[in-house]
């Protein structure tokens, strides 16, 4: 991977095949940076729309004081949007396949871009969540294969999860490092498996909110519970901004993929199900948990409340509080358990930059150590009695617990970093 190729050098543009959200934003991550962009629309008759969807994008980012005129005319100058067909692609060191989180469209894209591309590029996919050891099946070449999974909106996020497939060669994934620095996004390695980290972490703690809601617990008292301890938005507001349809499609997904039933989102779906089904698939596609309207705040939805009808007795609001911070904090636990990330120090960085976790915590192994890794693991087992297995304290976590150390085995120290 050291020829005319390369994705060091800045004269060969960076190709995205799939023009939807993410691949609009990536592209304009990568234009900011100063690269050129060569953006695929699968269909030739969305080139139009995708050029009207970036225009709109930019001049909304200068309206809001978060850009210039002339940085936004540069981007703008560096994206070039034309049809998928192999000659746009040939010049390119990377290409990152964007489309629909569906295995089998992802792998007909993937194969299209090994044909159109040079034997040295290196081909990424988007994926949130999907095995980019599966993924790189589609391939002839899987060792120059890996995962750049990014975050929405990809052109201001800064987090990048660099996945390590199963095959991923070395040097694709140092280039694959060295391409995120480039431009400007933070970087984590994570080991291939069932959504990565952050997806995985975050859907523990989007679901406990949605299990309790089904539990009977008002939604109002969960989303309160999820800003008193700093989040911008409640849970259930934010499975609306990502779409409620989407996270059930991810659901349904990981289960035709085979994978555990803890992957599937067993606490969610039956709840997911019911709104798409009652046409409340999200914002803009007919509300979700909340109504929202052109103008004005958004509201809860008055059809939710005959749904799963509050219970007379309501939890203190600091139980709310623990468990959405228990829910996620066990299951990031458990990914640095498992190896999916190397470090608490990765815990912290991909929580607060990618999942909005309180920066004024540090994290979500910060917050874990301030807690007491004692009383977490207490708290767990605790929890794991009155709500389920999901919480139960591993004798892995029991030990760290015990040897009095905490998570300094899994910090970076100076020398390190």
């Amino acid at each position: 991977m050291t020829s005319s190729n390369s994705i060091a050098d800045a004269a060969n543009p960076i190709g995205i095949v799939g023009a939807g959200l993410m691949g609009c934003g990536i592209a304009q991550a990568i234009a900011a940076a100063g690269r050129q962009v060569v953006l695929c629309a699968r269909n030739a008759d969305r080139v139009s729309d995708t050029t009207a969807r970036i225009r709109t994008s930019v001049a909304r980012q200068v309206s809001r004081g978060r850009m210039s005129e002339d940085k936004s005319r540069r981007i703008l100058d560096l994206i070039a949007i034309r049809p998928f067909t192999p000659q746009e692609l040939g010049r390119c060191g990377l290409v990152i396949e964007s489309v629909a989180e569906d295995r089998s469209a992802k792998a007909d894209v993937l194969g299209m871009i090994e044909q159109a591309v040079t034997p040295d590029t290196v081909v990424a996919t988007n994926t949130s969540g999907l095995a980019v050891s599966g993924l790189a099946t589609a391939l002839r070449r899987p060792e120059r294969f890996l995962g750049l999974h990014f975050f929405s909106p990809a052109e201001r996020m800064p987090l990048v999860e660099v996945v390590r497939g199963e095959r991923t060669w070395v040097p694709a994934l140092r280039n694959g490092l060295a391409f995120v620095k480039a431009i400007g996004k933070v970087p984590i390695v994570v080991r291939d498996g069932p959504s990565f980290f952050a997806t995985r972490v975050f859907a523990a703690y989007l679901d406990e909110a949605v299990c309790m809601l089904r539990e009977g617990v008002e939604a109002e008292c969960i989303e309160a519970a999820a800003i008193a301890v700093g989040r911008a938005i409640g849970p259930l507001a934010t499975l609306d901004e990502t779409g409620i349809a989407l996270n059930l499609q991810q659901a349904r997904q990981a289960r035709a993929d085979g994978q555990q039933a803890r992957f599937c989102r067993p606490l969610a779906e039956p709840v997911l199900k019911v709104l798409v089904e009652s046409g409340r698939c999200g914002r803009g596609r007919g509300g979700g948990f909340y109504d929202w309207p052109a103008s004005g705040e958004r509201k809860l939805w008055a059809g939710l409340a005959s749904l799963y009808p509050r219970v007379d007795r309501q939890p203190d609001a600091r139980i709310v509080e623990l468990r959405l911070l228990a829910a996620e904090a066990r299951e990031a636990m458990r990914c640095l358990e498992e190896g999916i990330i190397s470090s608490a120090d990765d815990a912290d960085t991909a929580s607060v930059l990618g999942l909005g976790f309180p920066k004024s915590s540090g994290g979500i192994a910060s917050w874990i150590e301030t807690f007491g890794i004692n009383e977490f693991v207490e708290l767990c087992g605790r929890f794991a009695v009155a709500h389920g297995e999901r919480f139960a304290p591993s004798p892995w976590l029991r030990e760290l617990a015990r040897g009095g150390t905490g998570l300094s085995k899994y910090r970076t120290t100076e020398s390190e970093s």
